[in-house]
């Protein structure tokens, strides 16, 4: 399985992305970049899906209408959360503030 990390770098190397809004704009034009994304191994504490590992997450919300970003330590949400109505949006902005994207 490609790391999150692995898979970033062959992004910012392919589409010659450096900002936040690049990522979120290619993001919202390609579904399976996507899902490539969130079922990468997200070794770096990025997750897509609820659970009680510390980390950055991107959450679809029970209505399933908006997006939430977070950081959650010790089962606790320590950073408010930033809601996103779009998905690529969301996503870019977990990946800029989980520091992945510079590692």
């Amino acid at each position: 399985m490609i790391t999150l990390k692995n898979l970033l770098g062959a992004i910012k190397a392919e589409h010659q992305i450096t900002t936040q809004s690049e990522l979120a704009a290619l993001l919202s034009q390609n579904e399976l970049l996507v899902q490539q994304i969130q079922t990468a191994d997200a070794q770096h504490w990025v997750h897509f899906a609820k659970n009680t590992f510390d980390g950055w997450y991107c959450i679809r919300t029970p209505m399933l209408s908006t997006f939430e970003v977070y950081y959650q330590e010790r089962g606790q949400n320590c950073w408010g959360e930033d809601v996103f109505t779009e998905q690529s949006g969301a996503i870019a902005t977990v990946i800029f503030m989980s520091g992945i994207w510079d590692i």
